[in-house]
This record gives structure tokens, C-alpha cells and sequence, in this order.
């Protein structure tokens, strides 16, 4: 195990010297997300199903001012802010567009958008190391309702059925690579075998890396 360890955290290395472009063209995507991200992820999934039973959600001016307000606090949230988001395009939203609002959301309260905190040394904790596999299937189930390129609403829903129960995978996706998306994550699996994200890190912060399995 330590020897894997120690293998993982080099490739690491390299990678992070190479840039983060170039990983990304070699089918693998080296990233952080922190707790706080995770966290707004899993509220994210519930909010996603709330809007998707309660609103039209791929006709936003269909919906009244009294559904909105039958909506808890976090749904509210997030369909304000779509809303907002659309006001201020002149063509209809895709995936890209859901992809940006989902990644506003779950980096909201945590300073990823406005501001990147400053270089300290902190003392180092205890090495936490592990793997996130998301299979084949589910991959594909996720090509499947969403596509390549699906629309706005169609990736929302899509992600938050697949990936319900793997917040973490999620957040990778959503607010640590944005442009990752649906045809990132089909790249990642580039053998068709489903893909490996692997964890090291050590307190809030941690580094994934996503291979080909």
C-alpha cells in the first residue's frame, strides 16, 4: 500500500508540473475539492429533485410566483439563480450553462469564485489516501439521459440520478473541473472500463486524480 501510495503522489507531482491542460488531454484530470464543496454537492442533489418535481423546469416563465415560494430555502435558491443566470442570456441554456450555476452553487460560502486564499505552511497532518471507482454503466447510464451535450435541464437531472449517492464524484465534476462535464468524464473512460478517482489529502483539502480503470 505504501508503495502505491508513494507511486500515486509522484505521478501527482509530475502531473501538477506538466499543467493541468495537459493532464486533461491525456484522458485524466488532476484536481481539489474541500469539504464544504462535498456538503453543498449533497444539498445539491436534493434541491435538483425538488425543482425536477415540483417546476417546469425547461420552461422557466411557465411557473408561478406561488409554486416558487411552496419551494424550501435551498431550492428557492437555486432556481433564482437560474433564473437569473437565463435573464441575462438571449439563447437558451445548455449544458455548459448548467454546468457553471451547479458550480456556482456548490461553491458558494467557500471563496473558490471570488478569491483564492493565500499561500501559508501548515503543519502536516496525517496522509488520508483513497479510491473512487464510478463503473462502466453508470458512465454510460449518464451518456445515456443526458448525452454528449445534452441540454440544460437534462444534465442537471441527469448527473444528480447517477451520481445520488457519490456526492464527491459529483463535486470533481461540477466545482473542481467544470469543463469536465459529460464528454470529460466519457474521455476519462477511455478503455471503456469505467474510471478510478483517487483521494490523498490531508485535512479540508484533498487531491483527486481521474484514469481510466
Amino acid at each position: 500500500m505504501l508503495k502505491k501510495i508513494g507511486l500515486v503522489v509522484m505521478s501527482l507531482v509530475l502531473l501538477m508540473s506538466l499543467g493541468v491542460p495537459g493532464v486533461a488531454q491525456a484522458s485524466s484530470i488532476y484536481s481539489k475539492v474541500t469539504k464544504e464543496q462535498v456538503e453543498n454537492t449533497e444539498v445539491l442533489i436534493d434541491v435538483i429533485n425538488e425543482l425536477d418535481q415540483k417546476l417546469d423546469m425547461e420552461n422557466l416563465s411557465s411557473n408561478s410566483q406561488e409554486e416558487v415560494n411552496k419551494l424550501s430555502k435551498e431550492a428557492k435558491e437555486l432556481y433564482n439563480s437560474i433564473l437569473n443566470y437565463s435573464d441575462q442570456k438571449t439563447t437558451s441554456l445548455t449544458e455548459n450553462d448548467a454546468l457553471v450555476i451547479l458550480s456556482m452553487y456548490v461553491n458558494k460560502d467557500t471563496g473558490e469564485i471570488t478569491k483564492n486564499k493565500e499561500s501559508t505552511i501548515q503543519p502536516m497532518g496525517v496522509i488520508n489516501y483513497k479510491e473512487y471507482k464510478i463503473s462502466n454503466a453508470k458512465i454510460n447510464k449518464l451518456v445515456k439521459l443526458a448525452g454528449l451535450h445534452g441540454g440544460f435541464w437534462a444534465t442537471a437531472t441527469a448527473i444528480a440520478k447517477v451520481f445520488g449517492k457519490s456526492p464527491t464524484a459529483l463535486t470533481l465534476m461540477i466545482a473542481a473541473v467544470p469543463v469536465l462535464g459529460v464528454a470529460g468524464l466519457n474521455n476519462c473512460n477511455s478503455k471503456g472500463k469505467g474510471v478510478i478517482i483517487t483521494k490523498i489529502g490531508s485535512g479540508a483539502t484533498n487531491s483527486y486524480f481521474c484514469s481510466s480503470q
